[in-house]
């Protein structure tokens, strides 16, 4: 959700920034045009929203989805523009024939209340940069895009492991379970066809653990922790290749979730 608001916030800054930028806009939402010096300066920083968006969205994405994400939501922020500048308060209307004269005119909206109305529509415009950087500092990177991933090669195939979240295993009627996040390379994704975690050495591919739900991208798989379950255990990956060939690698527990480390050292 935070990613999402920042990226469109971003992508809404940026295309207001360029606007700003251009003559025949600043005219018209500053009734003014500001000097070269600024709209030069608001050129350079619609741009660098623009490109902190696209960053943003490919770092937590991965590159294919974050760009489509990116465009989409570069898409949205723009056609809102488009429809928010005609409404505009303040711009001047086209001429047009006299009307007859009434005896009870309508009121017209005074000056002082458009210039009002401006005023507190420029304020809004310029928090959207302050709203952008905030939500950009504080959004927190994706497990599989933090540092604290693992990664490894199973097989033929690359990947990157890491704990869903950064704490110990939660209860369920008494039986510790921690959840897990996997990412192949997107060349492997379309070679394999299962993969599952556990904790200890499988036997086969039977006793290969719990699946990873999802067939691409972002794998997710909650396990149970098993009674006297140590560290020197290992988590092992195991996948499945659409070939039939099977591949295992052991994850040192310490190293992809420390959590779950100090969990089975205490029970122990």
């Amino acid at each position: 959700m935070i990613l999402n608001l920042s990226l469109l916030l971003a992508s809404l800054g940026g295309f207001i920034a360029l606007a700003l930028a251009m003559e025949k806009h600043c005219r018209q939402l500053l009734h003014r045009v500001l000097s070269p010096w600024w709209m030069r300066a608001l050129r350079y920083f619609g741009w660098l929203l623009l490109a902190g968006a696209l960053v943003l969205s490919l770092g937590q994405l991965g590159w294919s989805i974050g760009a489509a994400a990116w465009f989409g939501w570069l898409s949205v922020a723009g056609v809102a523009l488009a429809f928010f500048l005609p409404k505009w308060p303040g711009q001047r209307e086209p001429a047009k024939a006299p009307p007859r004269r009434d005896k009870h005119p309508a009121r017209q909206p005074s000056a002082e209340r458009l210039l009002g109305l401006r005023r507190a529509a420029m304020a809004l415009l310029l928090l959207v940069p302050v709203v952008v950087l905030g939500l950009l500092l504080s959004a927190a990177p994706k497990p599989l895009h933090s540092d604290e991933a693992v990664h490894g090669q199973v097989g033929p195939w690359s990947f990157a492991l890491a704990q869903a979240q950064r704490r110990a295993p939660h209860q369920v009627l008494g039986t510790p379970f921690k959840a897990f996040e996997v990412r192949f390379c997107e060349r492997c994704d379309d070679q394999i066809r299962a993969a599952y975690l556990k904790i200890r050495k499988p036997r086969s591919l039977r006793a290969a653990g719990l699946v990873f739900s999802g067939e691409r991208w972002d794998r997710r798989v909650e396990i149970q922790i098993p009674a006297k379950a140590r560290v020197s255990d290992g988590l092992w990956l195991t996948v499945e290749g659409k070939d039939g060939s099977v591949h295992h690698a052991a994850v040192d527990i310490d190293k992809v979730s420390p959590e779950l480390a100090a969990y089975l050292k205490g029970e122990s």
